[in-house]
């Protein structure tokens, strides 16, 4: 490690400074992690520019990528004057590592000089995420969604090989290692679930007359307005009337339409005020990839949560009575409208609950990983690095949580 601290560049697909979504906490928790002894990092963050017509650069991705070899989710982000600014920090000075924050960004690797060492922040399954879309949102355009669906299997085969040229990556997700690790043969990898890096807090709402339910999320992601739009639609309005919903975080004023036992909160700063007015944060989401940063951060406060089983996928599986996973709209609702949904949530979970996602108490797996990471052949030495490969083969995988 170099003797004033560690040089990365982080092409990231969020600015660390603009607090947003269950990306910018991952973000935020692993910069956090890299800026302690013994990396004392010095992290030059390269964020993609918000498109000042987003809908129209997105329609404009999709046509074009349908005469080229590039998805439309690379084609959204790999702007010229984005892609000149990584080419010139890499001109600029030696950097000790160069960390992809997101898999959007791989292509970044096209133009990283020899020698660099890499690592990929492996946030969903691209892919995944673009086929769940298109499925959702076209069910009955059978010609469109044919040819949105060809994109997809383009934008599937360029994730893999983006990510073939990083030297190592870090997962959220236990399901996106095992699917990725298993067809990129030698893949050096870690399952990091989200990080958080205050004490857990434990905060007992006080009894009321209401069952209080609590979802917290970036609305501007489609998979959380569905869940919303189908927990009031097929849920909430077959309920007892004593159960409320609350929304919290971006967008979510704009997500439903007026409902009298809907709250729209809009961002809150202090989560402290979510966790002492809810008896229950909800996860109802249905599509996506990755994980639900919010579910972690939820489990991590020990908060009981009420969930279908993908808004818990990837990650460490916590069995307690006060973490309750539903798919059917009948077992929500059966559920909602027992005495289980109230004995349950007078108390918080158990803190050992919060280990898998406390920075502090994962911090030492990290920084074993970076330090073999850092200490393996250069990737500009062909034959060591093929030797460093061959040796990954028959290594086990890194693993937290």
């Amino acid at each position: 490690m170099p003797r004033n601290g560690l040089r990365v560049l982080m092409p990231s697909i969020v600015d660390p400074g603009v607090r947003r979504g269950g990306a910018w906490t991952v973000t935020r928790g692993f910069m956090e992690m890299i800026g302690r002894d013994p990396w004392n990092a010095e992290v030059t963050v390269l964020a993609p520019p918000e498109p000042r017509w987003r809908a129209l650069r997105q329609a404009v991705s999709i046509v074009a990528a349908q005469w080229t070899d590039v998805p439309a989710k690379i084609r959204f982000l790999r702007r010229r004057t984005y892609r000149d600014r990584i080419r010139r920090e890499f001109d600029r000075g030696a950097f000790d590592l160069v960390v992809v924050n997101g898999s959007d960004l791989l292509w970044c690797l096209d133009d990283a000089p020899p020698g660099c060492r890499t690592l990929a922040i492996v946030h969903n399954r691209e892919a995944q995420i673009f086929g769940d879309q298109v499925a959702a949102t076209f069910p009955r355009a059978a010609g469109l969604r044919r040819r949105l669906l060809r994109d997809c299997g383009r934008l599937d085969e360029f994730e893999l090989a983006g990510l073939r040229k990083a030297q190592a990556a870090i997962f959220l997700s236990e399901s996106d290692a095992a699917a990725f690790s298993g067809v990129i043969p030698g893949l050096q990898h870690m399952v990091l679930p989200p990080q958080f890096p205050g004490p857990p807090q434990r905060i007992v709402k006080p009894p009321t007359a209401r069952l209080e339910l609590g979802f917290l999320a970036n609305f501007a992601w489609w998979p959380n307005r569905d869940g919303a739009k189908w927990l009031v639609q097929e849920v909430l309005d077959r309920v007892r009337g004593d159960v409320r919903l609350h929304v919290f975080g971006h967008r979510s004023r704009e997500t439903l339409p007026p409902h009298p036992r809907v709250v729209a909160h809009g961002f809150v700063d202090d989560l402290r005020q979510i966790w002492a007015a809810c008896d229950w944060m909800v996860i109802p989401t249905r599509f996506g990839a990755g994980v639900s940063v919010k579910a972690a951060e939820s489990i991590y406060h020990g908060m009981p949560v009420l969930s279908t089983h993908f808004g818990l996928r990837g990650l460490p599986v916590v069995e307690h009575p006060q973490i309750v996973r539903c798919d059917a709209a009948e077992d929500w609702i059966a559920f909602l409208s027992g005495p289980e949904s109230r004995a349950r949530c007078g108390s918080r979970l158990p803190l050992e609950v919060s280990r898998p996602f406390d920075l502090r108490a994962n911090a030492p797996r990290v920084d074993d990983f970076l330090a073999r990471l850092l200490a393996a052949p250069p990737p500009s030495d062909p034959q060591r690095a093929a030797d460093g490969a061959a040796a990954g083969r028959h290594a086990r995988a890194d693993r937290i949580g």
